[in-house]
């Protein structure tokens, strides 16, 4: 059932990103939500740590996650969670504290499909060079490295 993701860019400033996993939509739902399953899978490519998870599902709750793979070399991402539909859909900011970062707005839906789960995941930019600037940093590459740790949490 599972599958690699699949990327889209949606008109100027967005970016649709589909995935399939094997687990219901409640559970990857709370792969997302909670601090101890999100440090399991979240992690980008090999050699990446998250030595800072700050989630919870509640509507204005702050997020702050912290990426390191050797002293010195790591970066932060901060946000806040807009809206919540458990199991089905989320809306959070985000912020990556990097030069020359904007805010983005990402929507999350998880759709039931047989008994897995379609992952549709919208980024929407500040403008295209910011959109374009995203996608030339390989995070495209990370965030399928780090999905497919989810197939593994629920195996």
């Amino acid at each position: 059932m599972t599958s690699k993701l699949t990327a889209e860019l949606v008109g100027d400033t967005q970016l649709r990103v589909t995935r399939r996993f094997a687990a219901p939509p409640d559970r990857v739902f709370r792969a997302h939500f909670e601090p101890e399953l999100v440090k399991q899978w979240m992690l980008g490519p090999p050699g990446w740590t998250m030595p800072v998870c700050e989630i919870a599902p509640v509507v204005g709750a702050q997020l702050h996650f912290r990426w390191d793979k050797s002293p010195g070399e790591g970066f932060s991402m901060r946000g806040t969670i807009l809206e919540l539909d458990p199991p089905h859909r989320s809306l959070h900011s985000e912020f990556f504290e990097v030069p020359g970062a904007t805010e983005t707005i990402v929507e999350t839906r998880f759709v039931a499909e047989g008994t897995g789960t379609r992952l549709e995941l919208v980024v929407t930019y500040a403008s295209k060079e910011a959109r374009d600037a995203a996608m030339s940093t390989g995070m495209m590459d990370g965030m399928e490295s780090s999905y497919a740790r989810i197939d593994d949490l629920f195996v």
